[in-house]
């Protein structure tokens, strides 16, 4: 009974972990570029084969579950026109790079913004890469190649990357990822900039709900199974107080 009780106990961490990945997709419906939370758990022939587990001799199980981890779901989100000029989307594979303190970042959040020397930056003041190009005015014109001209001279290139092996990729903050273990791959030439759009997450609110409600249920069930081991207890002590 104490392995039932320690197995509901982890199947409602992992429900409160799935329940907290959708919140935080949910959070971010709107949010441009965003890439949903997704939870995932290692493999249970693989949790099996896990060196060093420390149960109980006579079972041949662990009797713990395997955690809940999340990742990130790549699939790229719909294009929605903004009309603002210093907003840009990529139709296709590819990220924006970016400059950050701790080296090149990507993202698909091009809600980009100019500084106060004339660079286009993110939301967080990171510039994007492509040459070290300065505008005067906040309505260049960006073509599909990403080549930015002001009064009919090119003025800078924006630099977009592909990678392969995307889930390498790693989260650091507000829409930016690392390159991780992923690799840069040769553009295949269907990525387009699109200037004027931004890129919406690609969250589904509906299957959101749909897995939070089964979250909700799961969680529920192992409550009542400790529940019911708190109740059997109770009778217990009370019939042992009685003889």
């Amino acid at each position: 009974m104490q392995d039932a009780l320690t197995i509901a106990v982890q199947s409602m961490h992992n429900a409160l972990a799935r329940i907290e990945g959708t919140s935080l997709n949910m959070a971010n419906l709107t949010t441009a570029g965003y890439k949903r939370s997704v939870s995932v758990t290692q493999s249970f022939s693989d949790y099996l084969g896990l060196s060093g587990y420390a149960g109980a001799p006579t079972s041949p199980f662990p009797i713990l579950l395997p955690g809940i981890g999340q990742v990130a779901d790549f699939k790229n989100g719909g294009v929605k026109l903004t009309g603002n000029p210093l907003d840009l989307a990529i139709s296709g594979e590819g990220y924006f790079e970016v400059s950050t303190p701790s080296g090149p970042a990507y993202t698909r959040k091009g809600n980009f913004r100019l500084d106060e020397r004339g660079r286009l930056v993110t939301e967080q003041g990171h510039p994007l890469q492509g040459g070290e190009f300065v505008l005067t005015t906040s309505a260049p014109a960006i073509d599909e190649a990403g080549r930015v001209t002001e009064a009919g001279r090119q003025v800078g290139q924006i630099r977009t990357i592909q990678f392969s092996g995307v889930q390498g990729m790693v989260k650091v903050d507000a829409g930016l990822y690392s390159q991780g273990s992923a690799q840069i791959a040769p553009a295949d030439g269907e990525a387009r900039v699109r200037q004027g759009y931004l890129e919406n997450s690609n969250v589904d609110p509906t299957a959101e709900m749909v897995g939070l409600i089964e979250s909700m249920r799961h969680f529920e069930a192992a409550q009542k199974i400790i529940q019911g081991y708190d109740d059997m207890l109770e009778k217990a002590i009370r019939k042992l107080g009685e003889l």
